[in-house]
């Protein structure tokens, strides 16, 4: 992975989603749109290689490599 062409903001997206486990909880967080948020997890699934969360019953659940990454977010 480039980090040089990481956009920085795909990382506040990450953490919001990770600290709320819902997208649309994390777009009001970060007053972005429910759509803005899927997106930019889109980009940065890209640059990872990694699903980055699962959908469950109670949210959006971490894989492991956002549960490594997460702390240092």
């Amino acid at each position: 992975m480039n980090f040089q062409q990481l956009d920085l903001n795909l990382l506040r997206v990450l953490q919001a989603v990770y600290s709320t486990r819902h997208v649309t909880s994390a777009a009001q967080q970060l007053f972005m749109t429910q759509s803005a948020v899927s997106n930019a997890l889109r980009r940065l699934r890209g640059h990872l290689g990694d699903p980055l969360f699962i959908r469950g019953r109670d949210g959006m659940r971490p894989t492991p490599l956002v549960e490594a990454l997460a702390p240092t977010v």
